[in-house]
């Protein structure tokens, strides 16, 4: 146990770390129009895998706020490391689709070490599935030129939050068909994203989302 507490102070966490409190975003096209919303909490957290892991209730809606899909996401702080699980990034509906199939998932977690500032190059992460039905059918999507950009101080609805900014590139393959996105993310501890934008591959802005409340 004294270890796990040892890895917790170590790791900075970017996300809800403190219970009770929701975190809602709002998502928005290119135009400003808003699409969707979504909310996080801490729903626990509990000694395994060597580390801490944290269990966030992430809740999503529409337009009107209301509730599309409920989830549980898992986070790490692992020694001075925190990871996010790139299995997050596979597509539940297509996997669904091929649940009679012999299906075999690898992966390299994201990792966000101590210490972050401008100019840190962080590791690359990917998750691949291999789809055994007939003709093998490849899902991969890696998340690769990891950046800490710079400090930016940003203002929401919910408040002004000093925080990192990253850019990173999304490269999914599904099949014969390939996509490349780049997203830029501004993250703070013990919140996660305060907020994110996503580029095609050409540098055009195509959606946005931001931290509207903290409750």
């Amino acid at each position: 146990a004294f270890s796990f507490n040892i890895s917790a102070q170590e790791c900075e966490a970017y996300i809800p770390t403190q219970q009770g409190k929701k975190y809602t975003y709002v998502m928005k096209n290119k135009k400003g129009k808003i699409q969707s919303y979504y909310s996080q909490e801490l729903l626990k957290k509990k000694n395994e895998e060597g580390g801490i892991k944290f269990e966030i209730l992430h809740i999503s809606y529409d337009q009107k706020k209301e509730i599309t899909n409920t989830d549980t996401l898992e986070f790490l702080c692992k020694g001075d490391v925190f990871y996010i699980d790139m299995t997050r990034y596979l597509n539940e509906e297509q996997m669904n689709a091929y649940e009679d199939a012999e299906i075999t998932v690898t992966y390299d977690n994201l990792g966000y070490p101590l210490g972050l500032q401008p100019g840190t190059q962080l590791e690359d992460g990917y998750v691949q599935a291999v789809i055994n039905a007939g003709m093998p059918i490849t899902f991969r999507t890696e998340i690769v030129n990891r950046k800490v950009e710079s400090y930016e101080n940003i203002d929401t609805e919910a408040g002004t939050f000093k925080t990192l900014k990253i850019s990173e590139e999304l490269v999914s393959k599904m099949g014969f068909v390939n996509m490349n996105m780049k997203s830029v993310i501004w993250i703070k501890t013990d919140i996660g994203n305060v907020k994110s934008e996503t580029y095609d591959k050409r540098g055009n802005l195509v959606s946005y989302a931001e931290l509207i409340s903290i409750e």
